[in-house]
């Protein structure tokens, strides 16, 4: 944890980030991008664990190594969870159009509808607890079922459904 002392400016993060934008502001502005993007990873299950066997004896990176048939992108174990059992697959053109924020925005809001969060429920502030979450789920959810080089089954992806939404 980060002390009051200011030791976190001798971290290669903020030096790196200091160095690329000069302007205050736009340190904070990809700082905080930052905490957004490690916040959304945590959640990932196979950021939390990696598969070590005699297979992967280095592990298999997170899912990526764990090979299946493409399905608009989706090519591995990663990337299924990833696009919510490809719900969500491809990616976006760069920049935003008009009907891209559309989209993104009604999106959001009927998942936002659909899956409301019970606050009770919510670890604030306690990163290791949504590691372990997130650990709990790959060991629980991910693995169990997946067979490398076959799209997940019908009865996979149903598993999977209700713990990602």
């Amino acid at each position: 944890m980060l002390t009051n002392t200011g030791t976190y400016k001798s971290t290669t993060y903020y030096q790196q980030i200091v160095a690329a934008f000069p302007n205050p502001a736009d340190q904070l502005s990809f700082a905080l991008r930052l905490v957004i993007h490690y916040v959304g990873d945590i959640h990932q299950p196979l950021h939390a664990e990696a598969e070590v066997n005699s297979t992967y004896p280095s592990g298999d990176q997170g899912g990526n190594a764990e090979k299946v048939p493409s399905v608009n992108g989706v090519s591995n174990l990663h990337s299924i969870w990833d696009s919510v059992i490809y719900q969500y697959t491809g990616y976006p053109t760069m920049p935003l159009s008009t009907t891209d924020w559309n989209w993104y925005t009604t999106t959001t809001s009927t998942m936002s509808a659909a899956y409301p969060v019970n606050s009770s429920s919510i670890l604030s502030e306690d990163y290791q607890g949504w590691a372990n979450e997130s650990y709990d789920i790959a060991v629980n959810y991910v693995y169990p079922g997946f067979v490398t080089g076959q799209t997940p089954s019908t009865t996979y992806k149903n598993t999977a459904i209700p713990v990602l939404t």
